[in-house]
């Protein structure tokens, strides 16, 4: 698979988006995905695109991660 410099820009910049918000070290990230450390830091440099099998399970995550959270009142009415 080819890529566009930028790709790999956006690309980086997405995995590193989603580690600051859920306050993740990158040794974390690439044990929920699936891949090494090492991978995560190539893709966050731009240095390479992920594996499409890595990108949908990155993608399955931050799905999961973006989608709002249910607040629940503090004092339930049971009446």
């Amino acid at each position: 698979m080819d890529s566009r410099p930028w790709e790999k820009s956006e690309t980086a910049e997405r995995f590193r988006a989603l580690r600051r918000k859920a306050i993740m070290k990158q040794s974390h990230l690439a044990e929920i995905i699936r891949i090494s450390r090492q991978s995560i830091s190539e893709i966050e440099n731009a240095h390479v695109m992920p594996h499409p099998s890595t990108w949908n399970r990155f993608a399955d995550l931050e799905a999961k991660h973006n989608q709002p959270r249910i607040v629940l009142p503090v004092h339930w009415d049971w009446d």
